[in-house]
């Protein structure tokens, strides 16, 4: 397959990006558990991370698929195929991260 770099590239800087974006996620998170018992809090945070990770994981993937969909499939230049392919991914991911931090909080009974 002759797109694999710029598939990769793409796979790269999203999950960079990602990793960025689940950092400063998680200390919001903190934030907004403030007050709640330790138990509860510490089940809330390991449910988002799981599904952070998870999400992100598929968002690499979606990455990969939609660079190789604009190269191979409408021959849009790499270069921007890449950059259309890193935005998107990082807005999946940054509404995934969004929904994991309400689900954990949902899952963990914090009301």
């Amino acid at each position: 397959m002759p797109n694999k770099t710029p598939a990769l590239i793409s796979v790269i800087l999203t999950m960079l990006l990602l990793i960025l974006f689940g950092i400063l996620s998680v200390l919001i998170e903190m934030l907004a558990l403030n007050g709640v018992s330790e138990s509860q809090g510490m089940t809330a945070m390991g449910i988002s991370f799981i599904c952070q990770g998870a999400g992100a994981i598929l968002v690499g993937v979606f990455a990969w698929w939609l660079t190789n969909l604009l190269i191979l499939k409408f021959n849009w230049n790499k270069i921007v195929a890449v950059i259309i392919a890193v935005f998107s991914g990082t807005l999946l991911g940054a509404g995934i991260s969004f929904l994991s931090i309400i689900t954990s909080t949902l899952l963990a009974g914090i009301k």
